[in-house]
């Protein structure tokens, strides 16, 4: 009776164990739901993927969205110059089959901001801010304005007829008989009458042809105006010489000036007289603008400023008088570029 208790406390500790050793065991995964048929399982990825980014397509040139801009400076607002400018856009629209619009900008330094985003593509300029863009590769010329029968004008030296001065000049050609290094170093020494440091024609060119042909004078006396300089002149003891524009016209011949002064040529003769290297108004396109778009363009408004009603569009959008519009490439601008550099002067202090 004891032997079959004892054998049978054995069997239950030995069971005990038994189920003890099964739940510490390691169990087996659990299989994975069968995938229906046809379908690859995807690998799971430690990472999450970003989703890809799309830039948008840039609409073509030319189109409503991206229209070719046509630039002019300092219009007023409701000025005829705006007016103007819309309705040549909308011409060159329909002529072109292209959307072209206009933008009038209040300054230089806006419009250079606008090209170097790549805003604009076409611009009418004055030579001192072609100079600016074009040294940054920002516009090319194509065209430039006739006005008053010439492309490009020059500067005159003008002296007292009683001074001890050699004149180099054909009134009857309107040309120089010499060149800058015979004429000019008799002002060595001299005092000049100048108008402003900001003028081309009054101030740098004349003082680019002095340097270039290594003659040094006083410190100029600035009269502001050309009819001051030419006065100064006149009464002597103020200054020994002066410059002024020439070739478009000769400021002797103002009003302002031969109404008071009557003898003013006699007694202010024109020593010498440059080529003409200042340009006028021009326009220019982007080298980013199709180059058959460009030339469409350039010689639509070639033949359209051959028209009556052209000159009348481009003097009105220009507020500056058209007789006609004419080729000009950029290297038409060398030699003002060159008597500039010689000065090391810096193009953006001449802006208005």
């Amino acid at each position: 009776m004891q032997r079959n208790s004892f054998f049978t406390s054995a069997l239950g500790i030995l069971c005990l164990l038994g189920l003890l050793a099964s739940a510490c065991a390691p169990q087996p995964a659990a299989r994975p739901a069968a995938l229906p048929a046809g379908v690859t399982p995807t690998p799971f990825l430690s990472t999450s993927t970003p989703m890809p980014t799309f830039t948008p397509t840039a609409a073509p040139l030319g189109s409503p969205q991206n229209p070719i801009v046509m630039a002019i400076l300092g219009a007023a607002a409701d000025s005829p110059q705006l007016s103007s400018l819309d309705a040549l856009c909308a011409q060159l629209s329909g002529f072109l089959g292209l959307s072209v619009v206009g933008r009038s900008f209040p300054d230089y330094i806006s419009l250079e901001t606008a090209l170097q985003k790549q805003e604009v593509h076409l611009a009418w300029l004055g030579p001192v801010e072609y100079l600016l863009a074009s040294e940054k590769e920002l516009l090319s010329s194509r065209l430039v304005s006739n006005h008053l029968g010439v492309t490009a004008y020059g500067v005159q030296f003008l002296g007292h007829k009683d001074a001890n001065l050699t004149r180099y000049y054909d009134a009857g050609t309107n040309h120089a008989t010499a060149p800058a290094a015979s004429a000019l170093p008799q002002f060595a020494g001299q005092t000049p009458c100048l108008t402003t440091e900001k003028s081309l024609a009054g101030y740098w060119v004349p003082l680019g042809y002095l340097a270039q042909n290594a003659v040094s004078t006083q410190t100029p006396v600035l009269t502001k105006t050309y009819s001051g300089s030419i006065r100064a002149v006149y009464i002597k003891g103020i200054c020994d010489f002066t410059a002024t524009y020439a070739i478009s016209s000769d400021p002797r011949t103002s009003s302002e000036v031969i109404q008071d002064l009557p003898d003013v040529i006699d007694r202010v003769p024109i020593i010498w007289i440059s080529p003409a290297v200042i340009p006028n108004l021009s326009f220019s396109v982007s080298p980013l603008l199709p180059l058959p778009i460009s030339a469409q363009i350039t010689n639509y408004l070639l033949e359209f400023s051959r028209t009556e009603p052209g000159r009348q569009r481009l003097t009105a959008l220009n507020a500056y008088e058209i007789a006609r519009m004419e080729a000009l490439p950029d290297d038409a601008y060398n030699d003002l570029r060159t008597l500039l550099a010689i000065q090391n002067v810096r193009l953006s202090s001449l802006l208005p």
